[in-house]
């Protein structure tokens, strides 16, 4: 009963914060932005306690509700820390805060599947590090997302209102090359221990899947995008659709996932 109750305010509290990052950034408010920052502190607790009455009945990230939860709490604290640093992103909370409760939101549905098998040491590490690139690609993509409303109202003219509360083009664009940085090595670890393992696991039957095509496109955009990035001096418009369509292909992945081992279970 306590773990539903948690678990419940705190998607009520990430829905919260997440309108008031939209209220924010619409309407220029700042005590919205500052009543924001407190309520996805607020969330962060909850999830914490969550988290906490959660690994009560069993081992963390054992389960796929826990690597989901997880995620989106990595997600949350993320901005909130990318926050502290650097307070002109504060609007861009509307475009990650979502992404954080659509995580946890997902993590309901996880919550009927059982253990994830074990038995190698592979599984924590590949676990580990696919949640933390994906931490970073939601920053990214929150930061692409802007990038792209930015830089399409400056080529209408539309200088005024939203265009004044977003973010310089440059941080944004900073701002999303250095996630991809953080978020692309891991994917590439994630990508290769997961291979090996449903390798190990399905030698006889082991044979190519749709997550394992969206995971190797998802790859190979970050990696044109990185590459063009650092090699070309590629950056803009071409460089956030190529992060945002990466991240749409990795969250691909991991909502099959859920939903094949949802059905199965």
């Amino acid at each position: 009963m306590l773990v539903t109750a948690l678990y419940i305010a705190t998607a009520l509290a990430y829905g919260l914060a997440s309108g008031l990052y939209l209220a924010a950034l619409m309407r220029g408010t700042p005590r919205a932005a500052r009543a924001a920052r407190w309520v996805l502190l607020t969330a962060i607790g909850l999830q914490c306690a969550f988290v906490g009455c959660d690994v009560a009945y069993g081992a963390p990230m054992s389960r796929l509700h826990q690597t989901l939860t997880g995620l989106s709490l990595g997600v949350a604290v993320a901005f909130l820390l990318a926050q502290l640093r650097r307070k002109s992103i504060d609007v861009l909370g509307a475009f990650v805060v979502p992404v954080a409760l659509f995580f946890f939101l997902g993590s309901g549905i996880g919550r009927s599947v059982e253990h994830a098998s074990s038995g190698s040491v592979l599984v924590p590490i590949h676990i580990g590090v696919n949640v933390l690139g994906l931490v970073a690609f939601a920053l990214a993509f929150g930061s692409s997302l802007a990038y792209v409303m930015q830089e399409r109202m400056l080529r209408k003219k539309e200088l005024g209102g939203l265009f004044e509360r977003l973010p310089a083009l440059d941080v944004l664009d900073r701002f999303g090359l250095r996630a991809v940085m953080f978020g692309f090595p891991l994917l590439t670890v994630g990508i290769l221990s997961g291979a090996f393992w449903a390798f190990r696991l399905e030698q006889a039957n082991f044979g190519f899947t749709g997550a394992h095509v969206f995971a190797f496109v998802a790859w190979t955009l970050f990696a044109s995008v990185l590459g063009l990035r650092l090699a070309a001096g590629w950056r803009g418009r071409r460089a956030a659709y190529g992060t945002i369509v990466g991240f749409l292909c990795t969250s691909v992945v991991l909502v099959g996932y859920v939903l094949r081992t949802g059905l199965d279970s």
